[in-house]
């Protein structure tokens, strides 16, 4: 056995992808110490992190930061998006290569990020801050509609809503000041921003997202990853690799997603650029400073590519560009979303019948029969169908295959009986 001492990485984690996608990555040559928020879903994985690392619990940040340099740390990282303000902040406190407080500041404030876009010249969507009702009206002059109405701190769509006109538009904008916490800060002021209305791109969807590693300030490019089509309003239903779009067209859009990582000033860690296909050409949506949602699955099964592993290094200073080597095939996540209105799952019918199918190696599901749906606009995966597909004709196909053998059953609020759903039909719920 190797008794190499392996290098003590800080992993700032709290719910969002599970503790086996980022211990086990790492925990065969990095000694991890799990640094996590008192909640209840942290209660429940405390002894799953256990049992690959130390767990310690979040003081005051001064109070952690103490106790975290008795374990001289060479690293930190989160692939948590609510956690990187605390990451960078402990990052300053422990003297570690992370997203300045600054930057990190400006990669979760979607008001800010707008702000340094527009000064760096990368960006130039109409915005305007939204605190009171009194900012409705001088909000829409400024930015015209359509426009999306969205928290400043939000993640996943959550409260995120397409305004087309002006009263309906107010009485989203009344919903959410009624909220203690319509994004993940509280009270965390609200933006409107010009809609971006995407060219014409069925059957797949009109944006993308780009995969980029910074270390040291120089930038690697990973991928462009595909997307299907949203639901209603900004819901995701799935992506894949390799884009649809081709070599050249993804060159343009990892020189846009450069500059716009530059312009934010992050020198240090992964990044996910989420970016419209317009008319006019590509259009910033957003930058996140962070592993984006099931990339990390794409880019193992395309191309053997641990962008968890990849990130833990950037921190530790034992990064190394990574060989982009593509495995054929169209490399894809389904995802059906889930209803908007409030339910209760009954019923998962169909699942075997997709497995079954042979493109597809994975059918997950993220429900059970019995548990309530809280409904509403973000971004709720029910389920996650993973595989290859031949080429993107290919997957187009499975798509429907998929959306018409998989369905679940609910109980919606206000209706008399149960109703079963396929999965194509729970994009228009």
């Amino acid at each position: 056995m190797s008794t190499e001492r392996k290098p003590v990485l800080i992993v700032v984690y709290d719910d969002g992808a599970p503790p086996s996608e980022v211990a086990v990555p790492l925990a065969d040559w990095a000694d991890c110490v799990f640094v996590v928020p008192s909640n209840d879903y942290t209660r429940k994985v405390a002894p799953l992190l256990a049992a690959f690392g130390e767990v310690v619990v979040i003081d005051t940040v001064e109070a952690t930061a103490e106790r975290l340099r008795e374990r001289s740390p060479e690293g930190i990282i989160t692939y948590c998006e609510p956690l990187q303000r605390l990451t960078a902040h402990l990052a300053e406190l422990l003297g570690l290569p992370y997203h300045t407080r600054a930057t990190a500041e400006v990669l979760t404030d979607k008001w800010q990020q707008r702000a340094a876009l527009r000064a760096g010249g990368v960006d130039s969507v109409r915005t305007a801050l939204v605190h009171s009702e009194a900012d409705w009206a001088p909000a829409v002059a400024q930015v015209g509609l359509p426009a999306v109405l969205k928290p400043v701190h939000g993640v996943a769509s959550g409260n995120t809503f397409l305004v087309e006109e002006a009263e309906a538009g107010l009485a989203h904008l009344r919903e959410l000041l009624a909220l203690d916490q319509p994004g993940l800060v509280a009270g965390g002021g609200l933006v409107l921003e010009e809609y971006l209305q995407g060219r014409p791109c069925a059957p797949y969807g009109d944006y993308v997202s780009v995969e980029i590693a910074v270390y040291e300030g120089e930038l690697y490019d990973l991928g462009v990853t595909g997307k299907l089509p949203l639901a209603p309003p900004f819901r995701e239903t799935g992506r894949f690799w390799p884009s649809h779009l081709g070599d050249s067209a993804d060159e343009e859009l990892f020189a846009l997603a450069r500059s716009a990582v530059r312009a934010l000033g992050v020198r240090y860690g992964l990044t996910h650029t989420e970016i419209k296909l317009t008319a006019q050409g590509p259009r910033l949506i957003e930058v996140n400073g962070r592993l984006g949602g099931g990339i990390q699955d794409l880019a193992l099964s395309s191309m053997g590519l641990d962008l968890v592993a990849l990130g833990a290094r950037i921190a530790l200073g034992t990064f190394e560009p990574p060989r982009l080597t593509r495995v054929a095939g169209v490399h894809y996540q389904i995802r059906p979303p889930a209803p908007q209105e409030p339910c209760e799952v009954v019923a998962i019918e169909g699942a075997d019948a997709v497995r079954a199918l042979p493109d597809v190696d994975t059918c997950r599901f993220f429900v059970k029969p019995g548990q309530a749906l809280d409904g509403g606009v973000a971004t709720r995966e029910l389920a996650r169908v993973y595989g290859i597909a031949a080429d993107h004709d290919a997957l187009i196909a499975l798509v429907g295959k998929v959306g018409s053998l998989l369905s679940l059953r609910f109980a919606f609020t206000g209706e008399p009986e149960p109703r079963s759903v396929s999965a194509a039909e729970l994009s228009t719920l």
